[in-house]
């Protein structure tokens, strides 16, 4: 589900749209996460466990919605995950 969505005017270096998919467990603990990042011409797929060594690149697309629209069907789990998205109102829509 979608646990935050927030509006926010990117600055210098910051993404168009940033989403956070928390991957959890049956008890609610957050066990991994993913970062999608999407900039003008390319977005990012960073992925860190909780064992905090550090975030991996796994998946670099072009930068548009669509493709990190294909990206959250990939990674996320509908009954499970919590999804927080923040960007430019025009991407978060």
């Amino acid at each position: 589900m979608i646990k935050f969505a927030e509006y926010v005017k990117h600055s210098l270096t910051e993404p168009l749209l940033l989403v956070y998919l928390y991957k959890k467990v049956e008890d609610g603990k957050v066990v991994a996460a993913f970062r999608i990042q999407m900039y003008r011409n390319m977005a990012f797929v960073v992925y860190e466990d909780d064992k905090l060594k550090g975030g991996e690149v796994v998946d670099v697309m072009t930068g548009s919605v669509e493709s990190v629209v294909k990206a959250i069907e990939k990674y996320y789990e509908k009954d499970v995950d919590d999804l927080v998205i923040y960007g430019e109102e025009n991407y978060v829509n």
